[in-house]
């Protein structure tokens, strides 16, 4: 196989978008890259929200305050901090640093997430990212489900000479399998690398990849451009991702299968007609998505 071989099979820079600031939940604010004015949808992913890295005061944290969601799956993972996950099915797990919560809201549950009594009350160091998986069209309205995954359920390996670790949550990375699996086959790979590392991913499942720098700055495919934090790349079809770290950086690989139909958004609800919005809606204002226990 020639140079120019293996350089076509890599995964190259389509384009680069940067993700605005905006406040989210009680107040906090965050980074958003998708969904933007460019696109809708990476793979199965219609939502990228990066919270933090920040440093919090005593009675300073903040959450995101018992709301609905319907029409779709939501992922967390979480870097750095602890908080404290609650919803209407009767759920109530304590979240911490390398961990990730997934839920199913399909035709609607409420939930709370929110810091830990210890973060609020000494304060810390918080940093996660939540991502928002569309539900394929004729499963909106699936049973929710609820699902806590701890760091040792996921499969990590280190980047060359002890240079970064490399967590598998979804999708197929050569032998290792992530342990989140759901529909449009998501794929996310978090890497945690120091300045100079490199990464090379078999990624020839994903139908669409991206990659968000949430801090640090990062090279792909071998090119002279860089991702800065808080940029998404959107990248070409290839079997192989080629990541080089230009500083010590925190960087997410998500894709997966292209949405299966349009979509509709009306805050936390998305679903794909006016008529399954309106009834979400009404859903949650009758009460029909349930209640957190006291």
């Amino acid at each position: 196989m020639t140079a120019s071989t293996i350089n076509s099979n890599r995964r190259q820079l389509a384009s680069i978008h940067e993700a605005f600031r905006t406040l989210e939940g009680d107040g906090f604010e965050v980074r958003r890259a998708i969904p933007s004015n460019a696109y809708e949808a990476i793979g199965p992913f219609i939502f990228l929200d990066q919270f933090g890295p920040i440093d919090v005061r005593p009675g300073e944290a903040k959450g995101a305050s018992a709301h609905p969601h319907a029409g779709i799956e939501t992922l967390t993972l979480l870097l750095e901090g602890s908080q404290t996950h609650k919803d209407s099915l009767g759920n109530t797990s304590s979240m911490r640093p390398g961990e990730v919560q997934w839920m199913r809201a399909g035709r609607g549950v409420v939930h709370d997430e929110s810091p830990d009594e210890q973060l609020r009350r000494e304060g810390g160091h918080v940093h996660g990212v939540q991502l928002w998986i569309n539900m394929p069209k004729g499963s909106k309205h699936a049973e929710p489900a609820y699902r806590h995954v701890t760091a040792s359920e996921i499969p990590t390996f280190t980047a060359g000479a002890e240079r970064g670790l490399v967590r598998v949550v979804a999708g197929i990375v050569g032998d290792l399998t992530g342990p989140i699996a759901t529909s449009g086959n998501p794929f996310v790979v978090h890497a945690s690398l120091k300045a100079g590392a490199r990464i090379d991913l078999p990624v020839g499942g994903p139908a669409e990849l991206g990659v968000y720098v949430m801090v640090g700055a990062a090279r792909i495919g071998g090119g002279d451009s860089r991702i800065e934090a808080g940029q998404l790349a959107r990248l070409t079809a290839g079997v192989s991702l080629e990541i080089e770290a230009v500083a010590d950086s925190e960087i997410l690989s998500i894709g997966g299968d292209p949405l299966d139909a349009p979509i509709l958004r009306h805050g936390p609800f998305v679903m794909n007609s006016i008529e399954e919005l309106e009834r979400a809606v009404r859903d949650y204002h009758t009460g029909r998505m349930g209640r957190i226990a006291a």
